[in-house]
């Protein structure tokens, strides 16, 4: 999902937010989730198939270098889980690359668009459906949990429920790769399924509270300093503090081409402790 300043919404998109986000942002149940994301990903595929730009956005490359940072951070060897596969891209590269990959989705028009990518390919690779406020796996299963553009859709509440489950099937020293948009783009909140977006400094905040240890990963130089901007948490606090000197001066409303160079990436490496 996008966000708001990427592309205009088709007035059906809009008519589908409108009938669904209240319900969404007061704990919605999970057969609400999937109706809502049903309608909507019903609507993506067929304005796709219609030449439609719906899926275009200002910086396709920043959300390539988010991708790539997860499949390097994960590497080969592991037992991983994707919460929320999308168009599955990032589940497939990650079990291309030797993982064992699990990926859930709430819509079921989402897991039937993945599942088609892997005609022909023998992946150790599985769509499920699936809830990321309860994940039906057992305690301690995965190296690493991932997701992209998701935790925006998820109130609060949920989003603390969500981080508790993703705890919970960690292994000890396991890490969740989350990737999301930055708040100081447009405003606290985005038309429609963008619940809560975050700052660098309050995804941070929540994941703490949450029982992990947060390190911060800036995807744009992870060819020449990967390793040092991984190397403490001295770090994630010198980059909120720069985050917070840019929303002092109202960096979201300066122009999208110089918000793409100076915002820090909303990315960051979750460690269970």
């Amino acid at each position: 999902m996008t966000m708001r300043d990427q592309r205009d919404k088709s007035a059906r998109e809009i008519a589908i937010e409108q009938e669904w986000r209240d319900r969404l942002i007061s704990s919605a149940s999970s057969e609400d989730f999937e109706r809502a994301y049903d309608e909507l990903h019903s609507l993506f595929l067929e304005e796709q198939q219609e030449g439609s730009e719906i899926y275009a956005h200002v910086n396709p490359r920043g959300q390539d270098r988010a991708r790539q940072a997860i499949v390097r951070k994960v590497g080969t060897g592991h037992r991983v889980l994707e919460v929320g596969c999308g168009d599955g891209t990032t589940s497939r590269l990650l079990a291309e690359q030797g993982n064992q990959v699990r990926s859930i989705d709430v819509s079921t028009i989402a897991l039937r668009a993945a599942r088609q990518h892997l005609a022909g390919h023998s992946l150790d690779l599985q769509y499920e459906h699936g809830d990321g406020r309860k994940l039906e796996f057992a305690d301690n299963s995965f190296d690493y949990v991932v997701s992209e553009h998701l935790v925006e859709h998820l109130s609060l509440d949920d989003m603390r429920t969500h981080l508790s489950e993703v705890r919970r099937v960690l292994k000890p020293g396991g890490c969740y790769l989350i990737s999301t948009p930055s708040r100081l783009w447009n405003g606290r909140r985005s038309v429609g399924f963008h619940l809560n977006v975050y700052t660098l400094g309050e995804l941070r905040d929540i994941v703490q509270e949450a029982g992990f240890q947060a390190v911060w990963i800036e995807t744009r130089f992870l060819r020449r300093f990967g390793r040092l901007l991984e190397s403490g948490s001295w770090l994630l606090r010198a980059a909120c503090q720069w985050e917070r000197l840019l929303s002092a001066t109202r960096v979201y409303r300066w122009p999208q081409s110089i918000r793409a160079r100076v915002l820090p990436t909303v990315m960051v490496c979750a460690v269970k402790v």
